[in-house]
């Protein structure tokens, strides 16, 4: 999240000198398929000055028209065109880190999911700490889950 709200990278332009799309094999060794995957490759210039960077290449949405100029953030590795879809996708992965994180919490505390461990409902009230730790796990487990759920609709991967 930090690099579409400007606290990490560098954000600036890159003016597009061309496009191509290449085939990225995805799926299983049962069901696989070729997916398309657009790049584009150009000049990049930081917001804050500094040298250009002549063949910064980007994966985006679409192919665009030599010329044209995107918002492309440069983060450590790679350059990354920060759009609505890839602020959706990385708040839904903070969300299930979140929900994994509580998950794992509430394993930890009750035993649930371990061999011959209680079942959901005793284990919901076997949680030390009584109805205080449950709140707090509901409380940031479930809204959580509703930014996830919500982040991915809305993302159009679900």
């Amino acid at each position: 999240m930090g690099y579409s709200n400007g606290h990490k990278g560098d954000a600036g332009t890159l003016t597009v000198r061309e496009c191509r799309t290449q085939f990225e094999r995805a799926g299983s060794s049962r069901h696989r398929h070729a997916r398309p995957v657009d790049t584009c490759t150009g000049t990049f210039r930081a917001e804050r000055g500094g040298a250009a960077v002549e063949d910064a290449t980007v994966e985006t949405p679409a192919k665009f028209e030599p010329g044209t100029e995107l918002a492309v953030q440069k983060t450590d590795y790679r350059f990354v065109m920060i759009d609505e879809q890839w602020i959706w996708r990385s708040l839904a992965i903070v969300c299930v880190a979140v929900c994994a994180v509580v998950a794992g919490l509430f394993c930890l505390l009750t035993g649930f999911g371990s061999r011959r461990g209680p079942g959901f409902r005793e284990a919901w009230r076997r949680v030390p700490g009584g109805a205080v730790v449950r709140c707090v796990l509901a409380g940031v487990g479930g809204p959580a889950a509703l930014g996830a759920g919500a982040a991915l609709l809305v993302d159009g991967i679900v």
